[in-house]
């Protein structure tokens, strides 16, 4: 939705160049999701799969969700990603929610991540949107890179908790009237 202002724009660096993803990268994002709930100790959590992401992001109108991939510009290889879609906020208006920024272990601490996130910052900043959220586990040491730049705990600051309703709770629900 919001990448076509992104397209004509590089972000370079030394070694990885920030870009929209392409239909045909989804394979390589499959996988690196997983990495990503390997690392978060839910190997098991992935349901979907390249096809199923294919489908979602660049076939359906409007597209699901949007994605960023850092690609090493020496082997054109996919090294990390960004996963985000807008949301709509009652009190603020547009929002964007960032659902995943993974980099591959043995890339961190080279600012792949904050260049994938101020990536989706700046997305997030051309679409209006008035903020941007995006969960991280308790114990991720990003922690405190996020809170470096200004970013709120609200389970702290407002007390909100995170509630999800899936499985069977959610179909049984889905069915009554």
């Amino acid at each position: 939705m919001y990448l076509s202002n992104m397209e004509s724009e590089n972000f370079h660096d030394v070694d990885v160049l920030i870009r929209p993803a392409r239909k045909d990268d989804m394979v390589t994002v499959a996988s690196l999701i997983q990495e990503l709930a390997d690392f978060q100790n839910m190997s098991d959590g992935p349901k979907m799969n390249a096809k199923d992401l294919q489908r979602d992001g660049f076939e359906t109108t409007p597209p699901a969700f949007q994605l960023l991939v850092a690609e090493n510009k020496k082997n054109n290889a996919v090294i990390g990603y960004a996963l985000y879609f807008t949301t709509y906020s009652t009190w603020d208006g547009p929002a964007m929610m960032l659902e995943d920024l993974y980099v591959k272990p043995a890339l961190r601490k080279q600012g792949i991540g904050r260049r994938l996130f101020n990536a989706v910052t700046k997305q997030a900043a051309l679409a209006r949107c008035s903020r941007l959220d995006f969960h991280v586990l308790e114990w991720n040491k990003a922690k405190s890179f996020y809170e470096s730049i200004g970013a709120v705990n609200l389970t702290k600051t407002e007390q909100w908790c995170l509630y999800r309703l899936s499985g069977d709770a959610f179909q049984k629900t889905a069915n009554q009237k």
